[in-house]
């Protein structure tokens, strides 16, 4: 609930400059009409000492979340700064919806968060500003989240979507997060936690090309890898934010709830090496490939099907160190 009144928050952003938002928020919509209201209250009960801008792309949604944006961009226009596209980028797959959303954030930080989840805590944007202004030797901060079901209903682990990364979004600790850490398959908190220093419009075109390039690694794994690749990352336990996870809306989770993806995280990983190796940084990624190869002949001991046999062998067709690998499932096995 908004904890001032629209006058008054009207009031206080025309006492700022802004043309100069010292933050702007990074929110991708599609087919959120039923959350988006919520998340944009999320932004909404932000105090800060500066100010920051909403930058909501609504990529074609069909179910109407453009006229429940519209709504706030007529009561807070000094805030709520939309993009309507015509069509869906996203499902071009070619970096394209990034790179125009991307191209309108004036902040010298962005905050991230997606239509369907939600800020809990109006401190957050402060709190996060305030370190990076002040630890210039800092390129990220996220902290941790509650992992909340389609009503906002906490989730817990036994829930039959919990997976363990999920769990590790809600349980992030007082610390430094390195490429170490995301080479276990942990990131600096979810994607509705992170704030970082805009640097993307400055990226080299060649280097934009190749992240767009990565067909199997998702956004949230993507601004990981970057922001590790490009300086320090923190992180705190501070619960701020909601991340929803569903088997019924239309998010990657209920895209891909209960599907073999091993192969995809594979790939996934041989696609942050080559970005990271841009950097001139070298990532082992050994272990999680050797779990995700575990996972499919696991999965295919469950089964018995065969196609999850054929995911199984060309996991173990594509990975390095076979020999090092079959050894090891031999044991399981046995």
């Amino acid at each position: 609930m908004l904890n001032k009144t629209q006058d008054e928050i009207t009031a206080k952003w025309k006492s700022f400059d802004t043309e100069h938002p010292l933050v702007s928020i990074k929110c991708l919509a599609y087919n959120h009409k039923k959350y988006i209201a919520q998340t944009l209250e999320g932004f909404l009960i932000q105090e800060t000492d500066f100010p920051f801008e909403v930058i909501v792309n609504d990529d074609a949604s069909p179910d109407n979340t453009a006229d429940v944006i519209r709504e706030y961009e007529k009561k807070y226009p000094l805030i709520i700064k939309p993009l309507y596209q015509a069509e869906n980028l996203y499902s071009k797959q070619d970096g394209s919806l990034d790179k125009v959303v991307d191209s309108h954030l004036k902040g010298k930080y962005v905050a991230m968060c997606e239509g369907d989840d939600f800020w809990t805590a109006p401190n957050k944007l402060q709190m996060q500003a305030d370190f990076l202004e002040n630890h210039d030797d800092y390129f990220a901060i996220g902290h941790s989240v509650r992992i909340v079901d389609d009503n906002g209903n906490t989730m817990t682990p036994d829930n039959p979507i919990w997976r363990k990364w999920f769990n590790t979004y809600a349980y992030m600790e007082d610390r430094d997060y390195t490429l170490q850490d995301l080479e276990k398959g942990i990131m600096y908190g979810h994607t509705c936690t992170r704030m970082y220093r805009n640097f993307i419009q400055n990226m080299p075109e060649s280097l934009r090309q190749k992240c767009a390039s990565m067909e199997h690694a998702n956004g949230d794994v993507r601004m990981s890898l970057l922001c590790f690749c490009k300086g320090k990352v923190r992180c705190s336990s501070f619960v701020a934010a909601s991340h929803r996870k569903s088997a019924s809306n239309d998010s990657w989770t209920s895209r891909t709830f209960q599907k073999n993806m091993t192969r995809w995280d594979i790939m996934s990983l041989f696609e942050q090496e080559a970005v990271a190796n841009s950097f001139g940084v070298y990532p082992d990624f050994t272990e999680q490939q050797y779990r995700h190869v575990r996972r499919s002949f696991l999965r295919f001991k469950e089964t018995k099907s065969w196609n999850d046999f054929i995911i199984f062998l060309g996991n173990l067709r594509i990975i390095k160190h076979k020999l090092k690998f079959l050894k090891r499932l031999f044991r399981l096995v046995k």
